[in-house]
């Protein structure tokens, strides 16, 4: 059973004021965020827990305690199993011999409650915590000119070294802890990743079966040696037998084959990627609950790309209309909404969304946009301009575009975007509010809403 990450999401409504100078509003922002920081934590984890706290409870009693139910259930039964395990017997005996079997169940439920609220609550003001250096960080940052020689602005070491250990004294003074995983688990994690050798299929079952053979004759007790060599190749040969050879041919994209079920829980059904889809596509718990806050009668997804948001939307609204200028890619997003049998809610329209936003061709309540980033590499931009690097146009001509068809506009940006400009494409004195996306403790991306229906009241 493969286990999703969990998703974290905090947000934060911001005005376009020309009164005061950036400079001010941001001291402003990030001065108001000081002062009620544990009042907005607390009313964050309220809505989280009421959101989470449930499934989260169930979910990891059922990891933890799937003996002691299945016990439960048998010894409700008149006709006890002729095949019960030594671990339900002890199990079983230990109902008998101490509590009943309510009693038992009710006191481990309770301790088992208090122990996933404390356990996600330290969880949730870490995250919560990281969530305030990441906008503060983002507001603080100003957009340096794009050095024409090289195509990404990479952030040097020093100037890593030195935003970590900023980030580490303010944990150490709050009492929050500084990382996930002690120091001896992430070294220990690093040398095993670094010593994980360059994935190959160039040397078959066959070769290494005669290999074994040849030296098996010269020397008697190399057989058992290779014979462990030979299990392990076939068990990786077998492990990687489903992941596109893309992946296995281009360093550093089999991370991605390991999310994959992050990215459609469904995967195993079917689910069709090409190349660029592996690392565009919307985390399916981000766009689950994207889905929920856009939730409408109509909504136009002007880049479906293979289909992950338009599949979240059309579990909650009543139609979408799904816009892609690439006709494999539509084609993909076709497929795996059947999986999720949600394709009858979806009309497919192959052309450039631009183009048809322009002729005013469609309306409806709601406009979402997650446009092409530039690929895994916007990681490496400081800071992500949003006028220089999306395509195919600028934010502002994005949204421009789209509020011929509804002034209600969410955009899925990256993490790095910089703040002040998404800030701005909202108008003089109108608002936005910019979504924090994490998975566990990684943020994977920002959403900015516009609109009166979409923008919470505050």
């Amino acid at each position: 059973m493969n286990q999703l990450p969990q998703f974290f999401h905090f947000s934060k409504i911001l005005s376009y004021n020309t009164g005061d100078t950036a400079k001010e509003n941001v001291e402003k922002i990030i001065r108001e965020f000081e002062e009620k920081f544990l009042l907005w934590q607390t009313d964050f984890w309220h809505c989280y827990w009421a959101e989470e706290g449930n499934n989260l409870i169930l979910d990891k009693w059922y990891r933890k305690y799937k003996d002691f139910m299945i016990v439960t259930i048998q010894n409700q039964n008149e006709n006890k199993p002729e095949d019960i395990t030594p671990k339900e017997i002890y199990l079983k005996e230990e109902v008998e011999n101490s509590l009943t079997n309510t009693e038992l169940w009710n006191n481990l439920w309770e301790k088992h409650q208090e122990e996933i609220y404390a356990n996600q609550f330290l969880t949730f003001t870490t995250i919560f915590y990281q969530y305030y250096l990441d906008l503060k960080c983002s507001l603080e940052t100003s957009i340096e000119p794009r050095i024409i020689e090289e195509e990404f602005e990479l952030i040097s070491d020093q100037e890593t070294t030195e935003e970590l250990t900023k980030e580490f004294e303010q944990l150490q003074l709050l009492g929050l802890p500084t990382a996930f995983g002690s120091t001896k688990q992430r070294n220990k994690r690093k040398a095993k990743a670094e010593s994980i050798p360059e994935l190959t299929d160039s040397i078959s079952d066959t070769d290494t079966e005669s290999e074994e053979m040849v030296n098996s004759d010269n020397d008697p007790n190399l057989h058992e040696i290779h014979q462990k060599t030979i299990s392990k190749n076939k068990k990786k040969n077998r492990s990687l037998r489903h992941v596109p050879e893309f992946m296995l041919k281009e360093k550093g994209l089999l991370k991605y084959w390991r999310r994959r079920f992050s990215l459609f829980s469904r995967f195993d059904e079917g689910i069709r990627l090409d190349r660029e889809s592996w690392f565009s596509v919307t985390p399916e718990k981000v766009a689950s609950h994207l889905a929920q806050r856009l939730r409408c009668d109509i909504l136009i997804d002007g880049f479906c790309g293979c289909g992950g948001n338009a599949i979240q939307f059309a579990l909650t609204c009543n139609k979408v209309i799904a816009i892609d200028i690439d006709a494999e890619k539509l084609a993909m997003a076709k497929h795996n909404a059947v999986i999720y049998g949600v394709e009858h809610k979806i009309e497919f329209i192959l052309g450039d969304f631009l183009q048809i936003a322009a002729y005013n061709r469609l309306k409806a309540d709601i406009v979402f946009l997650s446009p092409p980033w530039g690929g895994p590499k916007y990681k490496q931009r400081k800071t992500y301009d949003i006028e220089e690097y999306l395509s195919p146009v600028s934010a502002s001509k994005l949204i421009e575009k789209s509020r011929l068809i509804s002034e209600n506009i969410a955009v899925f940006l990256p993490r790095n975007s910089h703040i002040q400009q998404i800030v701005k494409l909202a108008g003089v004195g109108k608002q936005c509010e910019i979504e924090h996306n994490y998975l566990d403790s990684r943020l994977v991306a920002l959403t900015a809403l516009y609109g009166e229906r979409l923008v919470k009241k505050i």
